[in-house]
């Protein structure tokens, strides 16, 4: 399979991981708890990283706005989309300029964590600016208000970016880096002809 294709594969298979975590996987999510209720965001933002970390290029803008299109299309959205989308694409270009270091190993594993971090991080901030400018007064209370609110939503994101990303990001990596000697493995494990 060529090289293009393979990424357009590898899209693809992004965009689906994203899109069954906002909405097939959003029914075993606890209603009111926000700690694990964050609408499987941090999915979609680690997905974005890894777009720009394995495909690179306009990849990582791509795939987390196919990912956005096609779950808001299915759960709906209001005009913060404007506010979550941008944000996404800013956690598939901040995985893009990791790509220029990209190894299976655990440094990187460790500096993609730092990027993801800050990447929602950066999301949050970046949509609850977008809240603020959308539902709150926009007063000094109503910023304060809004970003209190926020809270719970971010220390989730954080938590799961900082344990779900390098987990995620380092068996991709490995698995890219070793494609053709896993393929070979699978080929032999099926009793399938091997090519030499």
């Amino acid at each position: 399979m060529s090289e293009k294709n393979l990424k357009i594969v590898g899209a693809v298979a992004l965009i689906a991981l994203a899109v069954l975590a906002r909405v097939a996987l959003r029914q075993f999510v606890p209603a009111g708890n926000a700690l694990l209720a964050f609408d499987l965001f941090a999915v979609v933002g680690i997905v974005s990283v890894l777009a720009g970390v394995l495909l690179g290029g306009y990849w990582s803008l791509a795939v987390p706005l196919g990912a956005m299109a096609v779950s808001d299309a299915i759960l709906g959205n209001g005009m913060i989309f404007v506010f979550t989308w941008s944000g996404f694409a800013m956690m598939g270009v901040l995985g893009l300029q990791a790509r220029k270091a990209r190894a299976p190993n655990a440094v990187f594993g460790l500096k993609l964590t730092g990027i993801g971090v800050a990447g929602i991080l950066a999301f949050d901030l970046w949509t609850n600016l977008g809240w603020w400018a959308l539902f709150y007064p926009h007063t000094a209370a109503g910023l304060a208000a809004c970003f209190a609110m926020a809270l719970p939503f971010m220390v989730g994101h954080l938590l799961t970016t900082a344990v779900v990303l390098p987990t995620a990001s380092l068996a991709a990596l490995y698995a890219v880096e070793n494609r053709a000697r896993l393929a070979a493995a699978v080929r032999a494990r099926l009793g399938m002809p091997v090519a030499a």
